[in-house]
């Protein structure tokens, strides 16, 4: 019995990693055979996910290519015929309450899920009425003069009202990820461009804890965020918007408007934000060290770091903010960082037509 026991909780196990794996890689992920002819139960474990890493449109263009798929359907919407549309509806509807209809945008819900026929009038009704009441084109009275469903208005807790938590928008990081992953939208947050997505840079468990290392793939690269993990669990770093480059400036500090620290998990609070109050001091340049933020240094991650415990934080010094104390980025003077990650920004995605955005998934 303890043997069967075992056995469950290892496949448990297993299945919730190979979950976490998908989320993480969704858009990757969606459009392999594979995820096309997952079984209805599979499909719903994949899609009710939290974490999965899709905005709730794609989410429903997906969903739709796996119903097609199972129907064997090829052709678009518009060009079904009663026959096929049936058959698109039969597979899409056990798992359509699955999907946060009420999150898509309003435009792609009427140019992409209504005329699939699949949505219950019930559902566009007062998917509807809410767009309305959320929207300041509308007055009140209009909205609320579209009807509740007959089942009562939906409660502000119901799932399908809840945003997923996160996208995973610093691709291949391993400190920000399962439930460190909501952390990614923190860090947008303070950039000032919430689905901004990041490309990682140099990973130092990957590329090498040497100095030479983080300056031989991270020089001359701008905007960066640092994100590191010290040997106590703490996950802090900074933002900067100039390039670590040799400067002649003495000290070889570079000056920047925007540059921050940040500490995300320290003593269980709230992530904190630490700006730049000293800007000609903002990062320095030196070849014998990581990267250093602030004179002082407000946060210094030495070469090696983690086999010593050289690398240490004077903070705050050139950095401040609101309830900003000693020890607040990793606990304490000197620190041993286990890893550490540097992201810059991803390539922009070239601009579509409208037409060919509805048309990623078949």
């Amino acid at each position: 019995m303890n043997g069967v026991s075992l056995s469950a909780k290892c496949a448990a196990s297993f299945l919730e990693k190979c979950i976490t794996y998908i989320a993480e890689n969704a858009s990757e992920c969606v459009k392999t055979n594979s995820f096309l002819n997952l079984t209805k139960e599979g499909l719903i474990q994949v899609i009710s996910y939290d974490n999965l890493g899709l905005e709730e449109e794609d989410v429903w263009r997906c969903v739709l290519a796996w119903a097609k798929n199972q129907a064997g359907v090829t052709q678009p919407t518009a060009h079904w015929t009663e026959e096929e549309r049936g058959r698109v509806c039969l597979y899409l509807a056990p798992v359509i309450s699955h999907v946060r209809l009420f999150l898509i945008d309003s435009q792609v819900f009427a140019e992409e899920v209504e005329p699939t026929g699949a949505v219950p009038i019930e559902l566009s009704l007062e998917r509807y009425r809410r767009a309305a009441l959320h929207s300041n084109k509308l007055p009140t009275a209009a909205a609320t003069a579209v009807p509740a469903p007959a089942s009562g208005p939906l409660t502000e807790n119901d799932k399908r009202l809840q945003p997923r938590l996160m996208l995973n928008l610093f691709h291949g990081s391993t400190i920000l990820k399962n439930d460190k992953i909501h952390f990614q939208g923190t860090l947008n947050g303070w950039y000032g461009a919430a689905k901004q997505t990041w490309r990682l840079v140099y990973r130092a468990s990957t590329n090498g804890f040497a100095a030479s290392a983080f300056h031989r793939h991270c020089d001359g690269v701008a905007p960066l965020f640092i994100i590191a993990l010290s040997s106590n669990g703490a996950i802090s770093g900074g933002f900067t918007d100039v390039a670590f480059a040799k400067t002649h400036r003495k000290g070889g500090y570079l000056h920047s408007e925007k540059a921050f620290l940040f500490a995300l998990n320290y003593n269980n609070e709230p992530p904190t934000k630490f700006d730049i109050v000293k800007k000609p001091y903002a990062i320095c340049y030196h070849p014998d060290c990581g990267p250093i933020f602030g004179a002082g240094a407000d946060l210094l991650i030495s070469d090696n770091c983690n086999v010593n415990t050289e690398s240490y934080s004077n903070f705050p010094h050139s950095y401040d903010g609101p309830n900003a104390m000693f020890g607040h980025l990793f606990g304490d003077y000197n620190f041993s960082i286990t890893d550490y990650e540097v992201f810059t920004l991803a390539p922009s995605a070239a601009p579509v037509a409208s037409k060919l955005k509805h048309e990623r998934y078949p």
